[in-house]
């Protein structure tokens, strides 16, 4: 009997998530809920659009978890393979002509070739001088989308052409959601099921040990390689969505700040876990939102507390992101992910009564 309530309980948990799942990009977008008008505040001054940005960036994450968490290959050019997957969509759809579905895969082909050769140095070096070959990689492919920016296109930017997939144009947030969603679920569980595979054990053995791995057979060398190949192939697929969801992209947007963003999301959500990379990006994508919705709110303040807030907010949310760093590295070195697995664990302690 307890089994079948479990059971029941459980499948109603999915069916309410996917129920919100589908549900929550209509609310976002009418800011209504069944036709009943919502605040500002109770939507936590989220919108759609950020939310759509939201899961871009939870691909770049993940694929970059998988990179750092799960193989141990620290990389600090996340951003670059986003650049190499805006470029070749752009130049497969602009000069090429061909459809958005094709530069896809384009983009997604050229980010593992970016990613093999990114991946050539650790072969020979390793900790910090392989992390300063990764920043070093950065600043070739941001030069090299420079340069193709000003050949090719406008000073401004790349204008990309119309996502149009079977005749489905996404012109809009609510299609892009839809869109990007299954994009999102794909890729997880392709990872994590990447981990429960073979390869996948034998990237978690050269992690935790390489001389290890190497002893017990496995091809430590040719393993870096694939696992960069894997990871930037994903995230150059991303910056492809993400350039089409722009509509026009430039050089200028690849900043170095953007490939450390992308450590601090791991870093929050949790080192080695599919679902630390996307805890890590919720927080960091849509946090801010929260936080400056919040400021604004907080007017009834006394004296001139609400004013300070509200005159820095840009400075609130780096302080808030900073303290929340720090915290989780002091406190919870596993992250957000590791956070729910000690609850999780002790919930199932205590239920058992042990």
């Amino acid at each position: 009997m307890t089994t079948l309530r479990s059971s029941v309980l459980r499948l109603l948990c999915w069916a309410i998530g996917i129920g919100f799942v589908l549900y929550v990009p209509f609310v976002l977008n009418t800011r209504t809920v069944f036709g009943y008008r919502v605040g500002n505040m109770v939507l936590l001054n989220l919108g759609l659009a950020q939310v759509d940005l939201m899961l871009i960036s939870i691909i770049g994450a993940v694929s970059l978890n998988f990179l750092t968490g799960c193989a141990g290959l620290i990389s600090v050019g996340h951003a670059a393979f986003f650049a190499v997957g805006a470029m070749a969509a752009a130049a497969a759809g602009q000069q090429l002509g061909l459809p958005f579905a094709a530069t896809l895969i384009a983009a997604t082909i050229a980010g593992a070739i970016a990613g093999v050769i990114a991946g050539l140095p650790s072969l020979r070096v390793r900790g910090l001088y392989f992390v300063l070959s990764t920043l070093a990689l950065h600043f070739i492919v941001v030069f090299c989308f420079a340069e193709y920016q000003y050949a090719f296109h406008d000073v401004a930017g790349v204008t990309m052409g119309d996502a149009t997939i079977m005749g489905f144009e996404l012109d809009n947030n609510v299609k892009w959601y839809f869109f990007l969603l299954p994009f999102v679920v794909l890729v997880c569980v392709m990872l994590q099921s990447t981990l429960g595979l073979r390869e996948g054990r034998a990237v978690l053995a050269m992690r935790d040990n390489e001389l290890a791995a190497a002893a017990s057979g496995i091809d430590v060398r040719m393993l870096r390689l694939k696992v960069f190949a894997f990871s930037s192939a994903i995230a150059s697929l991303a910056g492809a969505l993400q350039a089409y969801y722009f509509t026009s992209v430039s050089a200028e947007i690849y900043t170095l700040d953007t490939a450390i963003q992308f450590i601090a999301m791991i870093i929050v959500g949790g080192m080695g876990s599919i679902r630390g990379g996307i805890a890590g990006a919720v927080v960091w994508l849509l946090l801010p939102s929260v936080l400056v919705g919040t400021t604004v709110e907080l007017k009834v303040l006394p004296g001139g507390v609400a004013q300070f807030l509200v005159g820095h907010q840009p400075q609130m949310v780096n302080l808030t992101f900073g303290v929340l760093v720090a915290v989780l590295l002091i406190t919870a070195p596993g992250g957000l992910a590791g956070l729910a697995r000690s609850f999780a664990a002790r919930g199932s302690r205590q239920g058992s009564g042990v």
